[in-house]
């Protein structure tokens, strides 16, 4: 039987998905785990050339943290090794096993996905849709939801007469709010006291070319992201997500995005956010008629008071459901069951 160390010890396999595993791991956990002397390092395969020998001598007796995906003699040599590793956990925000490929590339990476679920101990999912796709996939799916990333602002900003609309979703998202490009147009028309910002740039669809008032910046990456929300303030956020959306996989990542920068969000009626926005008081929901859209930018703002009241309330229950602390509890459980054989 293979020896493990008794000192916890954490490799983050880290392929394409640096995001992933920094609002999941790195930012809310890392730090404590170190302290506790849990050992905790990410090693970026794709900057390194492959050699099993080297892998498997770094990696032995380690417990692994895989996030999305994984390069193919990875998890080949994970498979011819198994038993010297300790836990393997899979972080995952996509469901492609249930879902029909259209391509090859993607068949492949349906593929990859249904090996790494067959290696690893523990599944930990980011939404409950995905819970409920992989349970009947995997024996242990767990939910692990975002925290909060970074300070929520006060609101002084909404005491200003000039607001924003924002909408952040990246080209994944195109659909989405393409669906609402007359409902934007016509509150723009109604109001020159807003302005309406996404985040497409040049990519802008032709569907929203002509709104009035409209800022189309360059899409960012994660940490530039992540900066932007600490300092961009906006009155109102966007999240549609429409009855054909691809993006059902979503986590709660918009409603604290949202907050982070100020906003009350107007969302879907739908997974993940009808069990988390209490409607009226720390969000709107509204179905997919583009009148229901309308008619909730309305609300907003013509009633500013209210708005401020749910921008409030909005913050306690990002403060409440983004816990950092629970992410950590989440690890340190594991951290504690990392030292033996699974």
């Amino acid at each position: 039987m293979t020896a493990f160390p008794t000192t916890p010890r954490w490799i983050i396999l880290s392929d394409d998905a640096l995001a992933l595993e920094d609002i999941y791991f790195f930012l809310p956990a890392m730090s404590a785990l170190r302290k506790e002397g849990t050992r905790v390092e990410r090693f970026e395969t794709r900057r390194w050339k492959f050699s099993p020998r080297l892998a498997q001598a770094r990696l032995g007796g380690a417990c692994l943290l895989i996030a999305r995906t994984l390069g193919e003699e990875w998890i080949e040599m994970l498979e011819a090794h198994r038993e010297q590793h300790g836990r393997i956990c899979y972080l995952l925000d996509h469901d492609l096993v249930t879902a029909q490929p259209q391509e090859e590339s993607e068949r492949q990476a349906r593929e990859l996905q249904q090996r790494l679920l067959a290696l690893a101990d523990e599944v930990v999912v980011v939404s409950e849709q995905l819970q409920t796709a992989l349970a009947g996939l995997h024996p242990k799916v767990s939910l692990l939801t975002p925290p909060l990333t970074g300070a929520l602002p006060d609101l002084r900003h909404l005491d200003s007469q000039d607001w924003c609309i924002g909408f952040h979703g990246t080209l994944a998202h195109r659909d989405d709010i393409v669906a609402l490009a007359p409902v934007l147009r016509d509150i723009q028309t109604r109001h020159d006291d807003t302005e309406v910002e996404l985040m497409m740039g040049r990519h802008l669809p032709l569907a929203l070319s002509d709104i009035p008032r409209l800022k189309s910046m360059e899409a960012l990456g994660w940490e530039a992201f992540q900066d932007y929300c600490s300092r961009r303030r906006i009155a109102i956020g966007l999240a549609p997500l429409m009855a054909d959306s691809v993006n059902h996989d979503m986590s709660w990542r918009r409603f604290l995005d949202i907050t982070r920068m100020g906003g009350v969000g107007i969302y879907s009626r739908r997974a993940p956010y009808h069990e988390l926005i209490e409607d009226g008081v720390d969000g709107l929901l509204v179905g997919d008629d583009p009148a229901e859209w309308l008619a909730a930018l309305e609300r907003l703002l013509s009633d500013r008071d209210a708005t401020r009241a749910m921008a409030h309330n909005a913050q306690h229950k990002a403060h409440e459901v983004g816990d950092p602390l629970r992410v950590l509890d989440f690890w340190r459980a594991r951290s504690t069951m990392a030292t033996y054989p699974m």
